[in-house]
């Protein structure tokens, strides 16, 4: 593959492909952005007309949906396997953002940090978490929570280790993915609380659906330049991705290439993504994240150089060229 072709329709969709799209070359491959309202009709020219599996097309979503299998892939966002529609469900090209014990993890993608911003440290730091507070529903849920509770805090990760599962629920129903969706809300829940007594004004929560637990909370905001402000220089918590037991996904990228500190909940991958950096800015469980938390606040000299150590993991291409030498070699299989 030499050329990545990423045409779709709605500019929205950018936001969640973070700086990949401004990146003009990984390895040996060109990044070519034809998104959008108008450039999108270029694109789809262009695939009417190309048919070398040297030039390899992608939509989001499937905004067209592109059946052609030899050199085009649908790239579906937000959410697992069980996202795409069932009418496109057998088409061998079709590849997703997330993925847990639950899913399909075959045809997962992640599109690594790039072009990661060069800052250091804000004086007066802050602890920044920006998310969105999940509604729960289901009866079980909140039945394993209550009985396993202590469980999931003492070891976060446990929540991706299915011989535990096993021994809880059947993991193959039809709501194994919606508890382990909860479980994940539910343990968000816990250790924001434990941050907000812990932190204080030292912690900016932004988020409306959080307003009526905490008060202070800011209010929704979508704009990237206000994103970016918030997480450049700042320590940024975040507990993984609801659908994903992977470490980079759309919000974990997003403050990397800010120039912020990702301070994140162990999750399946931690260990080979971070390296070094695991036993800094990962924590393993509430009483870890309450240590690592003191370390930052005792010892913020050392921040600018985390910061840059967390530059450097992210700045060699190994890989996201791993991630376009899968896309390719699903395709000529």
């Amino acid at each position: 593959m030499k050329y990545l072709i990423f045409i779709f329709k709605h500019r929205f969709r950018k936001n969640s492909l973070n700086n990949l799209l401004k990146c003009k070359k990984i390895g040996d491959t060109y990044i070519i952005d034809l998104s959008g309202p108008y450039f999108y009709f270029l694109g789809k020219i262009l695939y009417f007309f190309i048919r070398s599996n040297k030039v390899v097309f992608i939509s989001c979503d499937g905004l067209d949906f592109l059946k052609r299998e030899i050199n085009s892939i649908n790239f579906w966002l937000g959410g697992t396997s069980n996202k795409i529609p069932e009418k496109y469900r057998n088409f061998r090209n079709n590849f997703v953002a997330a993925s847990t014990l639950f899913t399909d993890e075959s045809k997962l993608l992640i599109f690594y940090p790039t072009l990661i911003a060069s800052n250091k440290m804000n004086k007066n730091f802050k602890f920044v978490y920006i998310s969105y507070n999940k509604k729960i529903e289901l009866t079980e849920s909140f039945s394993i929570w209550k009985k396993y509770e202590n469980f999931f805090l003492d070891r976060l990760d446990i929540i991706n280790d299915k011989k535990f599962w096993n021994n809880v629920i059947d993991v193959n129903s039809s709501i194994s993915q919606q508890i382990y969706i909860d479980i994940k809300s539910l343990i968000r829940i816990r250790l924001l609380e434990e941050l907000n007594d812990k932190l204080k004004n030292q912690l900016v929560l932004v988020g409306s659906s959080w307003q009526k637990i905490y008060p202070n909370a800011l209010e929704d905001n979508y704009s990237n330049k206000f994103i970016k402000k918030m997480y450049e220089g700042n320590i940024c918590i975040d507990f993984g991705s609801k659908n994903s037991e992977k470490s980079i996904y759309p919000r974990a990228c997003k403050i990397i290439e800010s120039g912020g500190i990702l301070f994140q909940s162990e999750q399946k991958d931690s260990k080979s993504v971070f390296g070094n950096l695991f036993d800094v800015t990962c924590f393993k469980s509430l009483k870890d994240m309450n240590d690592k938390v003191d370390y930052f606040l005792k010892n913020s000299d050392l921040l600018d150089e985390i910061l840059l150590k967390q530059k450097k993991n992210f700045e060699n291409e190994k890989l996201n060229y791993k991630t376009l030498l899968k896309i390719s070699n699903s395709l000529s299989n």
